[in-house]
């Protein structure tokens, strides 16, 4: 199996959870963080929803500036699950398009002049994949704090058996 191929096999099984994730944060505990210094809630919901927005831009391009990024704009996880799926699903309909050669063509990642990262296209879309499962981890665990149900998501939660 190529890296690509398991890119798409790991797109496809971690996108539902994802989405329970996002549907268990609770609309009146949104702003809710564990530390004054944490993310709320919804930051990381855009943290993940603005890492799917980008990815389709650099699979295209091969270049993702950060300042160029369009910031995706919601009032709600819900609203906010449902641009992070297209985006997400977009991404996979690219890669799964894409020729070995394009998968591992260069890609860069900007903060506007300053590089700062250079690699392929194939490993950037799973840099972005895992930087956002790190965050849905995050996420998860401030669903109890703030009063919400932690989703099945590698198997049954706390919540869920």
């Amino acid at each position: 199996m190529t890296t690509q191929e398991f890119y798409l096999q790991n797109m496809e099984a971690e996108l539902p959870r994802f989405e329970r994730v996002f549907l268990a944060v609770l609309a009146d505990k949104a702003n809710w963080r564990p530390h004054e210094k944490s993310r709320s809630a919804i930051d990381l919901v855009q943290v993940i929803t603005f890492n799917a927005v980008a990815c389709p831009i650099f699979l295209k391009t091969g270049l993702m500036d950060y300042e160029k990024v369009p910031k995706p704009q919601a009032r709600s996880a819900p609203e906010y699950w449902t641009l992070c799926k297209r985006a997400f699903d977009e991404s996979v309909s690219i890669a799964k398009g894409m020729s070995d050669k394009d998968w591992n063509s260069d890609a860069r990642m900007m903060l506007g002049n300053t590089v700062l990262w250079e690699t392929t296209k194939g490993e950037m879309a799973w840099g972005i994949l895992l930087d956002s499962i790190h965050h849905r981890g995050q996420l998860s665990v401030y669903l109890r704090p703030m009063g919400s149900k932690v989703p099945s998501i590698y198997g049954p939660s706390g919540d869920t058996a």
